[in-house]
């Protein structure tokens, strides 16, 4: 008999066999895949081989029933082992409809399935980090012994998201293990030269600790992953783990590495195959026969063969435009009159921003808020959270830190774990380090994992100039994310229309940017409705009707657009002002049937004028709306500066006024 070190894990003879099949599984399905590959039947392939025995005995120390687990694209045996079924996998080899994972929209082996509590995966490296702190932080807060386990090669410790995830789970001493599968190369880049250091000896900077194992030793995993599950169960925090591995085949079907490894290299790694490892453990333990090894063996071979049969033959998707959006919006019926007066007691937009968050929070037990400075002592830089801390608790609003990556990151797996986050960025100026986490994980959740994922959260933040903030607090970000399919993008001009656009957002299944004009903070006054109260996303709102020209604004400019109309209709002129409110999904039926009524469109905003928002709104009238113009189509912007200069001279000569519009709106009229 051998040393039975299983025993010594709590592991019985069933499960020693149920981990070498399951490693097995992981191996054949990987020669498979890249078989198909090399055969042109399949597109791209990821290795895993070399990888078993982290991914698969890892998962022996979690609960399956219940734990969540983040596996990275090369985690095929801790997909196997999570419950993935090989069908399911060679669905994705495939690109088939039936893919449960993104139904043909992603590349093969991104995990994901919200049933199994596996949230989806991108390509991008590292963004997965941020996204298990917001769940173990979630699980945190339910406090039920829930973990969270999110894998990683050695490559991805390197990206700014793991730092800060790493110091996210630190602060707030999260269940959540980093399992980091240091297999020697971030694609053809040696180890030595991409980590300085030890990866796991960062554990103790972020004030957890650190475990270096033998990633190819399935007891040394399993024991490992045990300490940091009892960890995490029991309230301690997070733990660390690298696991020293080695992946056999290339990076990806795309790569060739023979370039920067030798074949001595590989081979000398094989000698520690972790599969002929613990086969010989087994047969010295008399827990796998000769027979029983290959009935074992020929019943994956089969498994397999049925598997890429049945998925090969399943029909190819057919819905390129669908589920990029969970609840789509296309406005289909204009406005073509102002809204009725609203009842209310008169307040400005700070103020009703600072209301309607308290309405929301307590009408909804899900809703969290978190950014810098947002929480009690600050109540955020503009005052917007003042009280949310003391009325709702410090486990609903609390401050982050200066880490708008992980802000977003961290959101986004709130949301995935049920709740509905509100993060705020400070000033939109500073968002753009979260832009990844906006662009290529929030807004393409839905699309990627074929509408079985959404992305409910609202990212709060102020933009705009006229407040003598200079460079890097005066940008007009709506152009940048506006683009992006997935995302809606909303801004408010009146304190009602923050009240109802932020109840709108905070109720949609769908990621929201809610930029507040921060010039409007303090001017901007009107009533704010009591009780139930919401402005749907896509509606535009009429702020004045007339027949001569209309201008199109939004946020800060639908104000002064609205103060010019009073001064057009002094001068004889009858200007229609349309105020946006929604960027994306934009309002065109509205906008088409001001230029029926008036013909000429002057276009006004902050931001810059080359390929500013007002460029997309031009070819849209240009190309829609030609045979009923009588003039050209203008724009009022910005030119082409970085935003305003600091001295109140530059600013005031760069930021559009409503005298400023009178008076491009005189020389449209004149056409």
């Amino acid at each position: 008999m051998g040393d039975r070190r299983h025993d010594e894990i709590g592991l019985t003879d069933e499960q020693m066999v149920e981990m070498d099949r399951l490693m097995l599984m992981a191996r054949r399905v990987d020669d498979r895949m890249w078989a198909l590959q090399r055969q042109g039947r399949a597109d791209f392939v990821l290795g895993a081989s070399g990888h078993e025995a982290i991914q698969v005995g890892s998962v022996f120390a979690l609960d399956r029933d219940r734990d969540w687990v983040l596996p990275y694209y090369r985690d095929m045996g801790v997909a196997l082992a999570w419950g993935f079924t090989p069908e399911e996998i060679f669905l994705g080899v495939f690109a088939k409809k039936a893919d449960p994972m993104s139904g043909g929209r992603q590349l093969p082996s991104h995990w994901s399935d919200p049933d199994k509590r596996v949230l989806t995966q991108s390509s991008v490296i590292g963004p997965q980090f941020p996204h298990a702190a917001g769940i173990a932080h979630a699980l945190k807060l339910r406090g039920d012994g829930t973990i969270c386990v999110v894998y990683g090669g050695e490559g991805s410790t390197s990206e700014g998201d793991w730092h800060e995830a790493m110091n996210w789970a630190g602060i707030h001493k999260l269940p959540l293990i980093f399992v980091i599968e240091n297999n020697q190369y971030a694609i053809s880049v040696p180890t030595e030269e991409e980590v300085a250091g030890k990866i796991a000896d960062r554990a103790q900077g972020y004030g957890f600790p650190g475990f270096a194992i033998d990633g190819n030793d399935p007891f040394e995993v399993v024991s490992t992953m045990q300490q940091a599950v009892d960890r995490a169960r029991s309230g301690e925090g997070p733990t660390l783990i690298e696991a020293e591995t080695y992946r056999y085949y290339a990076h990806t079907s795309d790569d060739n590495d023979a370039l920067y490894r030798t074949k001595e290299e590989v081979e000398t790694w094989r000698k520690k195959d972790p599969l002929e490892a613990l086969k010989l453990y087994l047969i010295e333990n008399r827990l796998l026969s000769e027979e029983t090894e290959k009935t074992l063996d020929e019943e994956v071979v089969a498994t397999l063969a049925d598997a890429v049969k049945r998925a090969e033959s399943s029909s190819d998707p057919d819905e390129p435009t669908t589920r990029v959006y969970a609840k789509p919006i296309i406005p289909d019926t204009p406005t073509t009159e102002p809204e009725d007066p609203i009842e209310g007691e008169r307040v400005n937009l700070i103020t009703a921003i600072n209301k309607a968050l308290h309405e929301i929070f307590e009408a909804n037990d899900d809703a969290i808020l978190f950014g810098e400075d947002v929480a009690r002592r600050k109540g955020g830089v503009f005052k917007a959270t003042e009280g949310l801390t003391e009325r709702f608790g410090a486990t609903r609003c609390f401050n982050s830190p200066i880490a708008e990556s992980s802000i977003i990151g961290v959101a986004i797996g709130f949301a995935a774990a049920g709740y509905r986050p509100l993060p705020e960025i400070q000033f939109a100026d500073y968002i753009h380090p979260a832009f990844n986490q906006i662009v290529s994980e929030a807004a393409r959740i839905s699309f990627r994992s074929d509408g079985r994922w959404n992305c409910p959260i609202v990212i709060r933040t102020p933009y705009g100039a006229g407040i003598h903030g200079a460079l890097y607090h005066s940008q007009s970000i709506e152009s940048f994310y506006a683009h992006v399919p997935g995302l809606k993008v909303v801004t408010p001009s009146t304190p009602a229309d923050v009240k109802g656009l932020l109840v709108s957002a905070f109720e949609d299944p769908d990621p929201v940017m809610f930029l507040e004009p921060k010039k409007l903070y303090r001017l901007a006054r009107g009533p704010y409705p009591e009780g139930d109260f919401r402005v749907p996303i896509g509606k535009a709102a009429i702020r004045h009707s007339g027949e001569d020209l209309t201008i199109i604004a939004y946020g800060a400019m639908a104000h002064f657009a609205t103060e010019a109309a009073t001064l057009l209709e002094d001068l004889g002129i009858s200007p229609e002002v349309i105020d946006l409110r929604s960027l994306k999904p934009l309002d065109w039926p509205t906008i088409e049937a001001s230029m029926k009524k008036t013909s000429r469109a002057l276009i006004v905003h902050e931001d810059n004028e080359f390929v500013g928002y007002g460029a997309e709104i031009a070819a849209q009238l240009a190309d829609k709306t030609f045979e009923w113009l009588d003039a050209p189509i203008k724009r009022y912007a910005l030119p082409d500066v970085p935003i305003m200069p600091y001295a109140g001279s530059l600013e005031h000569s760069l930021y559009p006024t409503a005298q400023d519009i009178v008076e491009k709106a005189q020389e449209l009229a004149k056409y």
